[in-house]
């Protein structure tokens, strides 16, 4: 077992070593103690060294004017400024407090001066605290947007939970004698180190055995989870990556000045005058101040329990994932599991993983594809749905209802005891036509109920209930967009479905509208605001969420969406839709996807067979689309046909132009699986659906803290667009009436 001073000379502390107490001193002078990286790591060094060696006491300390001040700002500032990583990964440090907590020594704070923010979290998480009557402790993260998320877990287990709201709700300072009164302090005085002398003379009675079986039941009684965990990173990420946030503590650091103050004038310098406010009508306010919140419909968000009219579309094949949905619904914020692609076990294992990681009601939907060559296929999916208790699905690619998206509709339905209809399950269609529309705006069909009935899937009530009720409580306009689309206009669409929504809901007599979202080339401020004005509920993001930490794809293909621009994008035939000729909108930008893809399907248009095609024309599409034979295609593609449509094969087998198609086809899941894999091999294959959006957003954040991907949480995105959107709301509204 090693000893205090056996493994690398930190930087950051001063050791000392008596008997089996190790004393472990905190020396950032330069920084007031602060937190950073190799602060954390040093001291999660020699921690696990005491864990393992024959200590059996670790005293940690401070300076004598402060213990440990939490985040370095300056750090934080100077990341900013440079174009670095403005948050560092929390995770570490909470592994740390739970160290400090569980390890197996006794580990003694010993505060003299400021305990602040994560200073705090290290006393909160020792086993015993001796302070100086000097100490004092605070909370100061929410005066910068921020939450001491990782801190409350450990602080909530010494005080409970009302005096630690307390503590970070008002961002006071509480002295010793409060810490003490509360339980953060166990014992304080004028003379802390004769107070330390006499803990240390008992505890350093104490046995490395009998401390280790002691802390090891205490790790049983534990009540910091893993639940508490996940929702500590996720909330630390969301607020530290918030360049809102970034921003004021930049100022601090650079001037200072907390967020809600004006900055100093200079020595030299006299106060810059007010400029003279544009000519106004009587009685107009001279600015408007318009949170986040106040866009959309309150409606939506009651409906769905979220904090914004906002949410992230599915994405096919998991790209829009576990770990995405997660941090949404963790935010307040609603998202869609894209399940397009995957398998019924691969969907069964996501929604196992979404509800325990969100067991505490928060929101998240889940895509539901239209599959008509599959019926059973989707009405086996939606059973999933329901045994997973899933409230709302996002039906996508739907030309008419059909029985399994019914059902699931129907299924929600109910009465309370007072008669009040209930509605469990939510449908939020997505849709770019307007006689599709219409078909989600009326109740369910009728011969679909009646199917449903006879078949015992619904019951006489929900039936009866869901001829009053539209088919889908939330319809999605989908403008031009990433992957299939039909190129819809915005300006166009949205003004046709209101109207049309306005005139069937009266027809209908509901007794509230259906709500409309807007979907489609989102991803600037200009944009979202757009979107509202022309009388959106709600607004929906695809694109802008592929190209963020928590999306299902690779880093390849993150690295080539952070590089694009508006005009990097272009239309090419659907791999799923080929034979009649949709379209998808893909990346073209440093990719041949989208040319080879056309090509593939002219040749389909001009050939009946692969035998006619001619040498040179197979020679290219061996060499350069496929890089294999396109024998050895057909035989992965008959195997997968054989095995999924065992009914179908021989007649794909008669039919040459078919297994044409099919052969090229088997292009269209190969550069799929080339993008989501980041193969090096074919790159210039990759297909990646993407809009026009990405490129309006990377132009947006360029020269802050989201420019680079690997700094894009998906519900830090989220908060930052719809904060700018109601920023620039304010705006619009205060030029409103201007002369000027």
């Amino acid at each position: 077992m090693g000893g205090l001073t056996d493994g690398p000379v930190p930087t950051t502390l001063r050791l000392r070593e008596q008997g089996t107490t190790w004393y472990v001193r905190i020396h950032r002078p330069e920084a007031d103690n602060a937190l950073n990286e190799t602060l954390v790591r040093e001291l999660t060094e020699v921690l696990t060294r005491a864990s393992r060696s024959s200590a059996t006491v670790v005293v940690l300390e401070g300076l004598p004017e402060v213990f440990c001040f939490g985040a370095d700002f300056g750090a934080i500032g100077e990341a900013a400024r440079e174009g670095g990583r403005t948050a560092a990964d929390p995770e570490p440090l909470f592994d740390l407090f739970r160290l400090l907590a569980y390890g197996d020594f006794l580990s003694v704070a010993h505060v003299r001066g400021k305990a602040n923010a994560g200073g705090v979290g290290l006393v909160a998480a020792s086993d015993v605290v001796i302070a100086d009557e000097s100490a004092v402790f605070s909370l100061s993260e929410l005066l910068f947007g921020l939450i001491p998320a990782v801190v409350l877990p450990f602080l909530i287990r010494r005080t409970g939970f009302q005096h630690a709201h307390y503590l970070a709700a008002t961002t006071r300072t509480a002295d010793a004698a409060r810490a003490c009164e509360w339980g953060l302090v166990d014992a304080y005085g004028p003379d802390s180190e004769a107070l330390l002398r006499t803990h240390l003379q008992r505890l350093g009675r104490l046995s490395k055995k009998a401390v280790r079986r002691y802390k090891a039941y205490l790790r049983e009684l534990s009540p910091v989870t893993e639940h508490a965990k996940s929702a500590a990173l996720a909330t630390n990420r969301l607020v530290f990556e918030d360049p809102e946030n970034v921003r004021a503590i930049q100022r601090y650091a650079r001037e200072g000045v907390f967020p809600w103050e004006a900055s100093p004038a200079g020595p030299d310098e006299e106060a810059a005058p007010r400029p003279e406010a544009a000519p106004r009508p009587a009685g107009a306010p001279a600015s408007f101040a318009v949170g986040p919140e106040a866009l959309g419909s309150a409606r939506f968000r009651a409906a769905h329990g979220v904090r914004y009219a906002y949410a992230a579309g599915s994405m096919y094949k998991g790209i829009a994932s576990v770990e995405l949905v997660t941090a949404m619904g963790r935010a307040g914020l609603l998202s869609f599991f894209g399940t397009g692609g995957l398998g019924t076990d691969a969907i069964d294992d996501a929604l196992t993983r979404i509800r325990r990681a969100l067991d505490q009601g928060q929101p998240f939907g889940v895509n539901l594809l239209s599959s008509p060559q599959e019926p059973e296929q989707e009405m086996r999916t939606v059973e999933l749905y329901l045994r997973h208790g899933v409230r709302t699905v996002e039906a996508s690619a739907y030309i008419t209802p059909t029985p399994a998206l019914v059902r699931y509709r129907l299924a929600g339905l109910s009465r309370d005891a007072a008669g009040n209809v209930t509605q469990a399950h939510h449908v939020l269609a997505k849709v770019s036509r307007t006689e599709v529309a219409e078909r989600f705006l009326r109740p369910a069909p009728p011969e679909v109920v009646r199917e449903l009935l006879a078949r015992g899937l619904v019951t006489a009530e929900q039936a009866e209930l869901g001829a009053r009720l539209p088919l889908a409580q939330d319809l999605c306009v989908e403008a031009d967009s990433a992957g299939h689309t039909d190129g819809g206009n915005a300006y166009v669409l949205m003004p046709a479905v209101r109207a049309l929504r306005d005139r069937v809901c009266a027809q209908e007599g509901y007794a509230e509208p259906v709500r409309l979202g807007a979907a489609g080339g989102i991803g600037t401020p200009e944009a979202a605001l757009a979107a509202f004005t022309l009388g959106a509920d709600f607004v929906m993001t695809g694109s802008i969420n592929q190209c963020t930490v928590e999306a299902g794809t690779s880093d390849a293909v993150k690295d080539i969406l952070g590089e694009l621009g508006v005009h990097d994008t272009e239309y090419a035939p659907a791999g799923d839709m080929f034979e009649v000729g949709a379209k998808v909108q893909a990346v073209r930008k440093g990719l041949f996807f989208p040319a080879r893809a056309q090509k593939l399907y002219e040749l389909y248009l001009r050939h009946d067979s692969l035998d006619d095609l001619d040498a040179r024309t197979r020679d290219t599409l061996e060499r350069k689309f496929f890089r294999r034979p396109i024998d050895e295609v057909w035989a992965e593609t008959r195997a997968h046909v054989a095995r999924r449509f065992p009914e179908r094969l021989a007649e794909i087998e008669r039919s040459p132009k078919q297994k044409m198609a099919l052969v090229f086809r088997w292009y269209f899941v190969h550069s799929t699986r080339l993008a989501m894999a980041g193969s090096t091999e074919q790159r210039v294959d990759y297909q990646i659906h993407c809009g026009p959006a990405m490129g309006a957003f990377n132009a947006w954040v360029r020269d802050t803290p989201l420019e680079k991907w690997r700094e894009r949480r998906v519900a830090a995105v989220a908060e930052h667009l719809l904060r700018e959107t109601s920023a620039l709301l304010g705006q619009r509204l205060g030029t409103y009436g201007s002369h000027s």
